[in-house]
């Protein structure tokens, strides 16, 4: 790990015990990584009033209120917060392309799937984003493996995200389907913890 990396992690515990003068080390160091990512997600915006910055700051105050506010108490390196701080960004953009394009459009007017955005689609998968995305789910797996080191919530996760029914992953698992069902619904929750 190196000093940047430590220094973060340090802050990231700072916050968590209220000292919000960790907010503004952590700002400086990961505010112009985050706003390079967003303007790149971002550069569609045709609304003069909302911008990458807005985004952003938004992101930051909506985190650090939430790791102050004891909301992410597992919070425990650099890595994790820019997770979170990845994922509110993005959240925030394709809320504000949503708002915009829903004021754009006729209540009658729904588009097909066949009509998404190309250049949207392509921008996806370029490999930084192909990267982020990466590691957002590592992320992801990585807190389902703090609630079960057994592995099994990651095993029903990994088959669950790759189209099998609950009642082949059941079947698979010899378990009964319910507990399937349960278990599916409660990495629904430990991941929305994750991304809210």
């Amino acid at each position: 790990m190196n000093q940047d990396q430590g220094s973060i992690t340090q802050w990231v515990k700072l916050l968590q015990a209220g000292e919000r003068n960790a907010a503004s080390q952590i700002w400086n160091r990961l505010y112009p990584k985050l706003l390079k990512t967003a303007s790149r997600h971002f550069r569609r915006n045709s609304d003069p009033a909302t911008s990458a910055e807005d985004i952003v700051q938004s992101s930051f105050r909506n985190v650090f209120q939430g790791v102050i506010g004891g909301k992410h108490p597992r919070l425990a390196n650099r890595d994790e917060l820019w997770n979170l701080l990845f994922v509110s960004a993005i959240n925030r953009i394709r809320s504000h392309y949503r708002a915009l394009n829903a004021q754009k459009r006729p209540v009658y007017h729904r588009e097909p799937l066949e009509a998404l955005d190309e250049s949207l689609l392509a921008e996806l998968m370029n490999p930084e984003a192909l990267v982020d995305l990466s590691d957002f789910v590592e992320y992801l797996f990585r807190r389902l493996d703090q609630e079960d080191p057994s592995g099994e919530l990651r095993r029903i996760a990994s088959m669950h995200l790759d189209g099998h029914s609950s009642a082949w992953i059941a079947k698979t698992l010899r378990q009964r389907k319910y507990k399937v069902l349960q278990k599916i619904h409660w990495i629904r929750i430990l991941w929305e913890e994750c991304v809210y």
